[in-house]
């Protein structure tokens, strides 16, 4: 798929930025949602607020110098975090990946030391938005997207149109409660989605188990280094093994969010939910639990006129959106495809 080029025949493109607990990527997007050029890089929470901050703002500037964006220089800077986030003023109000981040203005930070509009939104809403345009839900009009990560995101379309709700920052579906008494979540409450179904707590709660039953990784694991922590990916490779307790932990995952899910159907008539993250890569053992419990739950309405996908963009999905968000606040779409679809913005 081509891009579309301006009146003077240049590309049109924007910078989208996912910042998320373990990763940062910056990619150049154009107007069909093609990326043409990504990088990542760790994150680096631990370094403190600040040295965060001009480290994002840093990385991006080496970005802009890149050949590929001398040549098809982005009129805009999309960025999805996680965490309320106040759209208007570009201002991460808090965010559960950033402990000490409070009333941050993430937006206009980059907007000053770049010299590019920039616009900041919640990450899981922009890999919402990222699948409408151009991903697993183009003919879906009603749906929710997961993301499955460091945390557990989501984002609403509703009757089309990206869903913000009365507080602007659109759903906490990570924090829905699914078990009242159940562990306590960095967000505070007992027994929250996240707790359950995020790559955090899948490797705390590995962590305990490897401790308490004497476990030892599999040599199968090479990329394991004695004394090392373990990741959501090593114990996806674990659990391949068909080692007990690793494929419980992906079970219980699987089945907290059938429960969320049939929920967020039967309250919304939902025709389909999309999967996405990092850890939507673990669906082949996750997922028969996840439709197994979401059918024993959905009592009423069909679950066959239900679509469980997996995301289409996968780690693409983040800076798609927040690009694809850039482009249409600020007007510079022309392709009628965003207007079509979002024609009042968020």
């Amino acid at each position: 798929m081509n891009p579309i080029p301006d009146k003077a025949g240049r590309t049109v493109t924007a910078l989208g930025i996912d910042l998320g607990g373990t990763r940062l990527k910056i990619g150049l997007v154009d107007r069909r949602g093609r990326v043409l050029a990504m990088k990542k890089f760790p994150t680096r929470v631990q370094i403190g607020r600040e040295p965060l901050i001009k480290r994002i703002i840093g990385l991006t500037a080496s970005f802009l110098k890149d050949p590929c964006c001398g040549a098809q220089p982005p009129r805009v800077i999309g960025l999805g975090a996680a965490g309320l986030i106040d759209i208007g003023r570009g201002v991460v109000e808090l965010s559960p990946n950033f402990p000490d981040w409070r009333q941050v203005p993430l937006g206009p930070r980059l907007e000053e030391a770049l010299g590019l509009a920039t616009f900041l939104d919640n990450d899981a809403n922009a890999v919402t938005f990222g699948e409408k345009w151009a991903g697993a839900g183009q003919d879906w009009e009603h749906f929710a997207c997961l993301t499955l990560g460091t945390g557990v995101g989501g984002g609403l379309i509703l009757g089309g149109r990206l869903w913000y709700g009365a507080h602007g920052s659109g759903p906490e579906i990570g924090h829905m409660t699914i078990a009242p008494r159940g562990e306590l979540c960095r967000c505070g409450n007992r027994g929250c989605l996240e707790t359950k179904a995020s790559a955090t707590w899948l490797v705390e709660k590995a962590n305990r188990i490897i401790r308490e039953k004497g476990l030892h990784p599999p040599c199968s694991l090479k990329s394991i280094k004695p004394g090392a922590t373990l990741t959501a990916q090593d114990l996806f490779h674990w659990a391949q093994t068909g080692e007990t307790h690793m494929v419980r932990l992906f079970q219980q995952m699987g089945e907290a969010l059938g429960l969320a899910l049939a929920n967020l159907v039967h309250l919304l008539s939902l025709e389909g939910i999309i999967l996405g993250g990092g850890l939507s890569r673990a669906a082949t053992i996750f997922l028969p639990y996840l439709e197994k419990e979401f059918k024993k739950r959905l009592t009423l309405v069909s679950p066959a006129g239900v679509g469980l996908r997996i995301s289409t963009l996968q780690e693409r999905s983040g800076i798609i959106g927040a690009a694809g968000l850039a482009l249409e606040r600020a007007g510079s779409d022309r392709t009628g495809y965003l207007k079509q679809r979002f024609p009042d913005g968020p």
